[in-house]
């Protein structure tokens, strides 16, 4: 079964961003590679910087071709994200595809680079791959705090695995200052049983389907416990809810799932859209 019917996957040239079309042929549905060269730098076809757009979708049609797979490759000029994300509507993808950098920490993303402006203003799920990281369907984490971007978040897990039969596991993390717990027993009590709640409900939401699927809550770091939980589970996929259209500030500074993102072991889908 295909999850996502139109997949657009952003392409630069770079290893990060052709590894990361290189999972999005594994992943179905009708796609298309873009690459957008930056007005300030263009100045017409043959431009240098243009050179660099065309040889990098020659580079994505090499891969899609090598695999048997069919790709629409788009050129554009302008603000790569706007760019990117105008493709997508404009073709009714679902899905965008973005490659990560190794040097693209949250750090870069707050000063605004490609990748988290997409993440801010995308209106349709976005998948962040990390260079070296392949993307698997089969075992998914889903971190939840309750809230209706996360719920959004749980119905697309909840598609996936039931699509793949994969495995899901649902984490809670209760993120509170250092002494916390022993300042104030009852109330750290009482989060964690909301916490439990909240899990227990997504599991039970999995386990109708069919699906297997374990629930944990976790206490820390939040960003810190999600990474680490996703290497010592060896997820293949982190799948977390975000906010609709919104700015920059809105979406980044100082989020949870920015920070996940930069750090994470594995491809993330940032929920955007449908679910």
């Amino acid at each position: 079964m295909t999850i996502f019917q139109r997949v657009m996957v952003a392409v630069d040239g770079s290893p990060a961003s052709l590894y990361a079309l290189e999972q999005a042929l594994r992943l179905g549905g009708e796609l298309a590679a873009i690459a957008v060269a930056p007005k300030a730098s263009y100045s017409g076809p043959g431009a240098p910087r243009q050179e660099v757009e065309d040889k990098a979708l020659a580079q994505a049609a090499a891969l899609a071709r090598a695999a048997g797979v069919s790709l629409k490759t788009l050129s554009d000029q302008g603000e790569p994200h706007e760019r990117i994300i105008a493709a997508a509507e404009r073709t009714g993808s679902d899905l965008i595809v973005v490659g990560l950098k190794g040097r693209d920490l949250p750090a870069a993303a707050l000063m605004g680079s490609t990748t988290a402006r997409v993440i801010g203003f995308s209106p349709v799920d976005v998948l962040v791959v990390p260079e070296q990281a392949a993307v698997s369907l089969y075992k998914v984490l889903l971190p939840t705090d309750g809230s209706r971007y996360s719920q959004k978040a749980a119905g697309r897990a909840l598609e996936i695995c039931a699509a793949r039969g994969g495995e899901l596991k649902v984490i809670a993390v209760l993120d509170a200052p250092p002494g916390f717990m022993a300042a104030a027993p009852e109330a750290a009590a009482d989060l964690l049983a909301g916490l439990r709640d909240i899990t227990a409900e997504v599991q039970t939401r999995a386990q109708n389907l069919g699906l297997s699927c374990q629930a944990e809550v976790l206490q820390g770091s939040a960003f810190q416990a999600i990474t680490s939980e996703a290497a010592k589970w060896q997820a293949g996929l982190i799948v977390m809810g975000s906010h609709g259209r919104t700015g920059l500030k809105r979406l980044l500074m100082g989020s949870v799932t920015e920070r996940v993102i930069g750090f994470a072991p594995c491809p993330v889908l940032v929920v955007k859209g449908r679910a």
